[in-house]
C-alpha cells in the first residue's frame, strides 16, 4: 500500500497552532502520530511551554512534501 502524507494542524489555544507534516497510511493514523509527536517533542516548537491538552484543529491529505516531521 502506498504511503500518504497529511497536514495535521494542532492547537492548544486559538492563538497558537503548529502544522505537523505526517507520513501515514490514513488521516486517523496521522492524527495520532501528530499528537504523540507534540507530546514528546513539543519543546522544539515556537511556543513557550507546551501544554498537554492538544487538539487537532484539522487534517488533510497533501502532495509529497519536502520535509516530513514524523512517520506513523
Amino acid at each position: 500500500m502506498a504511503r500518504k502524507f497529511f497536514s495535521v494542524v494542532v492547537v492548544r489555544s486559538v492563538e497558537e497552532s503548529v502544522e505537523i507534516v505526517v507520513e501515514a497510511k490514513s488521516a486517523d493514523d496521522a492524527h495520532v502520530a501528530a499528537i504523540r509527536h507534540l507530546q514528546k517533542s513539543g519543546d522544539e516548537y515556537a511556543w513557550e511551554k507546551p501544554r498537554k491538552d492538544l487538539t487537532v484543529w484539522h487534517k488533510r491529505e497533501i502532495d509529497t512534501p519536502a520535509i516530513v516531521d514524523v512517520s506513523a
